[in-house]
């Protein structure tokens, strides 16, 4: 148990003296924090990848009848929600391939429904990341939009000034209203004040300058018909097209979006440089993404709706402003499962707010079978550390109880999904975290940097050193621990996994299949994904990314619930996704081990298939990273063919 943990409510339980037992429940969620309400009655779908995601959110929307209040990253007018190969078909692989997402809101605007919509916007930052296309993006040079059409750049420009206050149009259409915001300085560092590990000075400076509103959330008609009709999606889907992907993830999906031939050339330079050879296809449409979302209905849009209200007031003209309302009488509650329960947890510096950090470190305290992690950005040494310390808590607990030896503890099982840190900057972050739970042998090259003695050689402006430690590794080789002075002395920081019993895995994913060209090619699937699944019991999806940024200094959203039918559900249609239906995974006990050897063993026999040139099973590789760098940065969403500009 976790004893030292604020955020957990001290409970006294019956013991019966005659059986020796007693029996309590995890505590996963938040129990002392006034601002993070436990909500009950609740009904959750859980959606894989942007195909159903904004699907659904197309039909929710359509649908509205009062109001649709939206936060987005970017926004991109000439998004097609929906597509498929009928209207491929029908519009001769031209755009538009469906109806925009710029269309529809104005559609609704015009028929009486309140459309608000609340997009971050940095100068410079937006520039690079075309985070709204036909507004933010450069119009030539290297960082120019790479999309194919120029009819769908002229719409999504033209949609721009019809639609904003200060755009030629005027916003002279009052229902729908689109409000730009920023993250302040202020704010920033206000965030990393508390910070267990300070950051470097390229890291600093890129938080500083460009903190993100990396929320997501969409709610829809939450006061209309005192609220019977509502529902809400929490998620990490971008409004932007690069986001839009099925689950099979096609090497070339003509659904996707097509990318003009210099982006092309470009993103296979940087996967030849990262991947050293990999068989790339000859493609000329955006990459395959994996990303989830959690559609609401039910009490816990109290929460979205109060986290739009002050985000809106914040930044929107004071004509603009909006009440707060209480819980509308006619919200639908659904289960009366005590069980099932639901917490909305954020990150928001200026409101002074990190219970998405709280709730991962109190859930993961109570992992006790497996944690399954697929994140984009897994580059938080805090986080592992945390997490080696409460299992280092339990196990000392369990060993003093039983007077057991710590080999014949059950064994906690650590998934993990990542991309390739889609920026050099990303690499020693990555490194880090991934060397704190072993597995410092993906990074090999970026481990070869940090060697005995050579004090903050690794990162010179930061407060590290670092000294060297014998790590098994299931890679292979011998590498080195960066240890921060801060918690040099606490005890068990430098337990290896194999003392606490945990096994961890890290793995990528890979889509395969023959190009344009007939011949088999491998192409990465860039992970989006912010999900942590623990026990088949508790999940937590959203905007956050396990990194600095997301726990400290942007604006981040997440839904965390429990309940064990919809969490062994979706932990089944992940497994069986990315291994090709051969793996359901299991959250018992008893059956994990051998879940977790299969998992391994795929990779293996994946990493095999590729090197004969033969389709993989599933998309599962073994995760490796062969650069190296002592330049650190801590960068939001980039679209990749801007990160590899």
């Amino acid at each position: 148990m976790s004893e030292h943990l604020s955020t957990q409510n001290p409970v006294k339980v019956f013991v019966d003296e005659e059986r020796r037992t007693a029996t309590s429940s995890a505590q996963f969620f938040l129990e002392l924090d006034p601002r993070v309400k436990k909500y009950y009655g609740n009904a959750l779908d859980f959606i894989i990848c942007g195909e159903e995601g904004f699907r659904s959110i197309a039909k929710e929307l359509a649908g509205a009848q009062q109001s649709a209040d939206i936060i987005c990253w970017g926004f991109d007018p000439g998004m097609e929600l929906e597509r498929s190969t009928d209207t491929l078909k029908l519009s001769g692989n031209t755009w538009p391939r469906g109806l925009t997402y710029g269309a529809l809101l104005e559609q609704l605007a015009g028929r009486g429904v309140k459309v608000r919509l609340l997009i971050w916007s940095n100068v410079a930052g937006s520039v690079f990341q075309n985070n709204m296309p036909g507004y933010s993006d450069a119009q030539r040079g290297p960082l120019a939009t790479p999309y194919i059409s120029d009819a769908r750049q002229k719409y999504c420009i033209d949609w721009w000034k019809r639609n904003l206050p200060y755009g030629s149009g005027s916003g002279r259409n009052q229902n729908l209203q689109v409000v730009l915001r920023d993250v302040s300085m202020t704010d920033v560092m206000h965030g990393l004040s508390d910070e267990e590990d300070r950051p470097s000075l390229t890291e600093y400076a890129a938080q500083v300058g460009f903190g993100t509103h990396h929320q997501k959330p969409v709610l829809i008609d939450y006061a209309y018909a005192e609220g019977s009709k509502a529902v809400g999606y929490v998620m990490g889907l971008n409004s932007v097209t690069d986001f839009w992907d099925r689950t099979a993830h096609e090497i070339d999906d003509p659904l996707r979006e097509r990318w003009s031939r210099d982006s092309v050339k470009k993103e296979i330079a940087h996967e030849t440089a990262t991947e050293k050879m990999l068989s790339i296809a000859s493609y000329e449409h955006s990459k395959p993404y994996q990303d989830y979302a959690c559609r609401i209905v039910g009490p816990a849009l109290e929460r979205l709706h109060q986290n739009f209200v002050s985000a809106w007031n914040k930044d929107a003209p004071s004509i603009w402003k909006m009440d707060q309302h209480v819980l509308p009488p006619k919200i639908p509650k659904l289960s009366e499962d005590p069980n099932q329960v639901v917490q909305i947890v954020r990150t928001q510096a200026h409101e002074k707010e990190k219970t998405i950090k709280t709730l991962y470190f109190q859930a993961t305290s109570w992992a006790r079978n497996y944690i399954y992690i697929e994140n984009q950005y897994f580059f938080y040494p805090e986080f592992a550390r945390h997490l080696k310390k409460e299992r280092e808590n339990f196990c000392d607990a369990w060993c003093r109880k039983s007077g057991k030896p710590v080999s014949e503890i059950p064994k906690l099982h650590l998934f993990i999904v990542i991309p390739h840190p889609e920026n050099d900057g990303m690499v020693p972050r990555t490194a880090d975290t991934l060397t704190e739970l072993g597995l410092g042998g993906a990074m090999s090259e970026q481990g070869d940097l940090v060697k005995p003695g050579d004090i903050n050689q690794n990162y010179p402006d930061s407060r590290n050193f670092t000294y060297s430690i014998p790590v098994p590794d299931p890679y292979g080789g011998s590498q080195s621990v960066t240890i921060n002075r801060k918690v040099l002395d606490r005890p068990g920081v430098q337990q290896l996994q194999q003392t606490l019993g945990m096994e961890v895995s890290v793995a990528r994913l890979r889509t395969s299949g023959l190009d344009v060209a007939r011949r088999m090619a491998y192409r990465e699937i860039y992970i989006h994904s912010k999900l942590m699944l623990i026990d088949d019991v508790f999940v937590t999806v959203g905007s956050a990314n396990l990194n600095q940024r997301s726990m400290a200094v942007d604006s981040e959203i997440n839904i965390a619930a429990s309940g064990l039918d919809k969490v062994s559900t979706l932990r089944r249609q992940i497994f069986e996704l990315h291994s090709g239906s051969t793996i359901s995974g299991s959250g018992e006990p008893g059956k994990l081990p051998a879940e977790f050897r299969r998992w391994n063993d795929l990779m293996v026999t994946n990493q095999d298939q590729r090197k004969a040139g033969k389709s993989l099973t599933g998309f599962l590789l073994r995760f490796e990273d062969h650069r190296s760098t002592t330049t650190m940065v801590a960068t939001a969403d980039i679209p990749f063919n801007d990160a590899i500009g």
